[in-house]
């Protein structure tokens, strides 16, 4: 083995809890009780009382997989206090499992000594070999943390031995560190094993990814070339491989290959060009003087896709100047005009293709664009448009639209009779959005019992969508405020469905995980998550999906393990994937489709904010999928999706020390950052979900503004005329989330 086993004890470096930990084996309860609590990273302390109110299990698996939460969360401090009693358990096993998590709380609050001292005790005295390994990873990263990058590299390779199964990935997580000793020579060594050994492409493709980063640091373009070679004989993936030949053609250009330069650019407009390189690739070509190579109309649309709109609108423009029988150009020039500000163009565009493009499928969608953008200036020249629609195009899936269109602005101005006629047919041929409205307008006529009967089958239709989800609240009375809480909150009724399940199965939790470890993939990545290399465990995920694709009791099983250990992410993949297999039974899936992120974490901010943690999930899952280090386009971070400048704002306000921007990626922050903002926001809009939703997307300027001109008080008419449609379907997604997770936990 390598540096723990070298005599670290004489270091004084110990914490006390180590020298708790280490002064007897096996640990006394009392003991562990003196275990002090270390701190969370950033200086980002829990507020006084809240530690002491989280709920710890008796059982010590339990208070294991909590802590193991906990970690996933990056609650550091809980964490060890969780563990600190099962350190003096009767089962030697549970005693080593717990000294290696409260090695990682101290890892991840930034006391690396301890960690590695504590480390080096487990390497010494763990009986078993996978334990043994798993110690080595953590000292390796402990010395990694301390500027010792070398020593952290033999602990890393040194564990192979130990962990076989996941050999390579010790060898990929060396690499770097093995390049920070100076000794670049043994990395690219390494690389090769890996590639020659890696049980998955994607880590082969990580391992030269690092050869590419190095040769880049160098200026090294020989070898960055012949790496970009072998990235592209494994690359699958379009918008990846787009990238990849667009770097290997400015590397070719540096090397003084033109003309192969060329043949990488245009390749990348070939292959992906809908993907970013494309307008890259093209800016390139153009300076060669070829960007004429390229067709007239492929440039137009890889400028429109770039979201260059004005530099599009005059590519479309030479299109139709040579073709002016493009209907496809008339309408995305007419688009990119909306998109570029020149609404009054756009508009016009959109309505007169129509009569320049009668017979063009598009022209049906551009009369009811052009009337939706309408609807906000001139709702009497809108309405002449959604009627031209229903007239020129009646079985278009657009009269469809205008038809709800034209119910709404009757609806408004208080023609319920016509909003009704206009609805009725769509709600009869089953349209859930449609037989909610139609409802409505019966409600508002006095029929109510005629409306209830709609909301019923607008529910029953579907129930998962927003307008199925607003007839539930009318048909129970319920409104668009905030609902109180739902307590106690935690994994124990999710962990009850599962229980019931596998019993009516006539099997049980042990059954169930042996049958799941005799599966390479979800073996691996439990695996690569006992040893903190999460990354790592998510490509096997990936894998495991597709290895249990034709074993989905397996697969929902391994999910629900995910889930225990806080990866709600992977569990919400899993969940994807079984969402319509009717061999797992719904309510199991419905676990895994909206799962409780990070329960103890979510739960102390959400009452620490007073919000409902149900919301919080709901947005979570809408915001980010549950993954801690999701970046938006816009450089949005985090579980929550706050942006920088924003974080860095409430963070100040909550009294945060020594603020980074890399702590939006820690889940424990992250979600007292939403929390906090979510929370302003309610107070804001008096608690009204819809309008607290839409500003928590596009701001509360935004949604101030769209009131003051379109002024409701009826939060459905509000939601059908947002004008942004990405804020449109937010709010619809995450408040029929919001509801559906309440369903849940009823049901729970």
């Amino acid at each position: 083995m390598g540096g723990v086993r070298r005599g670290l004890l004489h270091s004084g470096l110990l914490s006390l809890a180590v020298l708790v930990v280490l002064a007897t084996a096996p640990l006394s309860s009392e003991h562990s009780s003196s275990l002090p609590i270390v701190g969370n990273q950033a200086g980002n302390a829990a507020e006084p009382g809240e530690d002491d109110a989280l709920r710890t299990p008796d059982d010590p698996v339990e208070a294991l997989l909590q802590a193991e939460r906990l970690l996933a969360a990056g609650s550091s401090a809980l964490a060890a206090r969780v563990v600190a009693p099962v350190l003096g358990a009767s089962d030697p096993v549970l005693r080593v499992r717990a000294r290696l998590l409260l090695a990682r709380a101290m890892l991840a609050g930034g006391d690396a000594a301890a960690a590695l001292e504590l480390a080096a005790a487990v390497a010494r005295q763990a009986s078993a070999t996978r334990e043994t390994g798993l110690a080595l990873v953590i000292a390796g990263e402990a010395l990694l943390a301390r500027g010792q990058p070398g020593q952290a590299a033999e602990e890393f390779l040194a564990a192979r031995a130990l962990l076989p199964e996941i050999a390579p990935y010790l060898e990929y997580r060396a690499l770097d560190p093995l390049v920070q000793a100076g000794r670049a020579h043994e990395a690219e060594a390494l690389v090769e094993q890996i590639v020659a050994t890696a049980p998955l492409q994607r880590l082969a493709v990580a391992a030269l990814e690092s050869r590419r980063a190095w040769a880049e640091q160098r200026g090294d373009l020989p070898t960055l070339a012949a790496t970009l070679d072998r990235l592209l004989d494994l690359a699958t993936i379009p918008s990846y491989r787009a990238s990849l030949l667009l770097q290997r053609g400015r590397v070719e250009q540096q090397r003084g290959d033109a003309a192969a330069a060329r043949a990488d650019f245009a390749r990348v407009i070939d292959e992906a060009p809908a993907s970013p390189a494309a307008a890259l690739a093209l800016d390139e070509l153009a300076a060669l003087g070829v960007a004429e190579t390229v067709p007239i109309e492929r440039r137009a649309a890889i400028l429109f896709s770039a979201g260059r709109y004005r530099e599009a609108v005059t590519a479309f423009t030479a299109l139709l100047a040579s073709d002016p029988t493009r209907a496809e150009a008339w309408y995305q020039r007419a688009i990119a005009r909306v998109r570029a500000g020149d609404l009054a163009a756009g508009i016009e565009e959109l309505t007169a293709m129509a009569d320049r493009y009668p017979q063009d499928a598009r022209a049906p969608d551009a009369l009811v664009t052009a009337a939706m953008l309408l609807e906000w200036r001139n709702e009497p020249a809108a309405e002449v448009l959604y009627r031209r629609v229903l007239s020129q195009y009646p079985e278009t899936v657009a009269a469809r639209q205008a038809r709800f269109r034209l119910g709404l602005l009757a609806f408004a101005r208080g023609a319920h009779d016509e909003a009704r006629d206009l609805w009725r047919a769509d709600a009869e041929a089953g349209d859930p959005r449609a037989a909610y409205w139609y409802g409505k307008a019966l409600a508002a006529s006095g029929e109510p019992v005629g409306a209830r009967a709609w909301w019923s089958r607008a529910y029953q239709r579907d129930p998962n969508s927003f307008w199925g989800q607003r007839a539930a609240d009318l048909l129970s009375g319920r409104t668009t405020i905030l609902q109180q809480p739902v307590a106690p909150l935690s994994l124990d009724s999710e962990a009850d469905v599962v229980l019931a399940w596998l019993d009516g199965r006539g099997e049980n939790l042990a059954a169930a995980r042996e049958e799941i470890e005799k599966t390479a993939a979800p073996r691996r990545a439990l695996l690569l998550l006992d040893a903190g290399l999460r990354e790592a465990a998510g490509w096997e995920v990936d894998a495991a999906r597709t290895e249990l694709r034709d074993r989905p009791v397996s697969l929902a099983f391994f999910g629900w393990l995910l889930l225990e250990r806080g990866e709600a992410a992977y569990a919400y993949r899993i969940g994807g994937d079984l969402a319509t297999d009717e061999r797992v039974p719904e309510q199991v899936r419905a676990r895994l489709l909206a799962p409780i992120p990070y329960p103890e974490v979510l739960v102390a901010a959400s009452e620490r904010f007073g919000i409902d943690p149900l919301l919080l999930a709901a947005l979570i899952r809408q915001e980010s999928g549950f993954e801690p280090t999701a970046v938006s386009p816009a450089g949005a971070r985090g579980l929550t999706q706050v942006m920088p400048e924003t974080a860095a704002a409430l963070a100040r306000q909550l009294g945060l020390s020594s603020w980074d921007p890399a702590d939006s990626f820690r889940p424990e922050t992250s979600i007292m950052l939403g929390a906090a903002e979510l929370a302003q926001r309610l107070r804001q809009f008096h608690g009204d979900l819809v309008l607290t939703l839409a500003s928590y997307n596009a701001g509360p300027g935004a949604v101030q503004q769209w009131l003051a001109e379109r002024p409701t008080s009826d939060p459905d008419l509000f939601v059908a005329w947002i004008p942004y449609r990405e804020t449109a379907e937010y709010v619809q997604r995450v408040y029929a989330g919001y509801r559906r997770y309440h369903e849940l936990a009823r049901l729970g």
